[in-house]
């Protein structure tokens, strides 16, 4: 890899993790309001809240693949594993659990949505 594509890959990955991590914050931000003010049932919290970590993964992937310009789905998906660790870390604070099965789900969806967004990214022909 050439120095200035590893430059631009390290930077491009923390700033769209930054960009995931804010996207996904912000979605289950509102989640916890609707919440508030609403009857949403409590079974559908945990679903909810995977499916906005993966649209915060997606983001953040689709940002990092913008920034760097090249190789979408390695953006996407290290954008992706980036934002799984920080919010599995800060998880492990407030939970008593392991790596288990649920986080192996969290990893592959967040990962995913990353690649999909880096590769799109990569992609996007924004208006000239």
């Amino acid at each position: 890899m050439p120095q200035n594509f590893l430059k631009k890959f390290v930077v491009g990955t923390a700033i769209g993790t930054g960009i995931g991590i804010i996207s996904a914050s912000v979605l289950i931000f509102l989640m916890a309001a609707a919440l508030t003010v609403g009857n949403i049932p409590a079974m559908l919290i945990s679903p909810v809240t995977v499916v906005f970590l993966a649209l915060g993964g997606f983001c953040g992937g689709f940002a990092s693949a913008k920034l760097c310009g090249e190789k979408g789905f390695f953006c996407g998906a290290a954008s992706g594993i980036l934002f799984f660790v920080i919010a599995w870390v800060f998880g492990a604070f407030f939970e008593n659990s392991g790596f288990g099965t649920a986080a192996v789900i969290k990893l592959v969806m967040i990962a995913t949505a990353g690649s999909l967004g880096g590769i799109i990214g990569v992609n996007y022909i924004g208006k000239k």
